[in-house]
């Protein structure tokens, strides 16, 4: 009996300090996720950029590669 009334005891205890804990923990947490998440932010602006700089060098070699088989083939030099 007496350890039915010490679990309830506990129980209501944590149901009380429950919402003040959760708080507390939110406020540490809170500025961590942020700051994660900023960095996730950053990381893909740049991850992006550098996919953006690659398509735009790719785009110029084929470019390239499509004049010189437009191009007519220079005549070998008679000898």
């Amino acid at each position: 009996m007496e350890a039915v009334i010490g679990g309830a005891v506990v129980g209501a205890v944590a149901v009380v300090a429950a919402p003040s804990l959760i708080s507390g923990i939110g406020g540490i947490l809170r500025p961590l996720g942020k700051e994660v998440l900023k960095g996730g932010i950053v990381a893909y602006t740049a991850v992006s950029e550098m996919i953006a700089e690659t398509g735009e060098q790719f785009n110029d070699i084929v470019a390239e590669a499509k004049s010189e088989i437009a191009r007519p083939a220079k005549a070998k030099p008679s000898k």
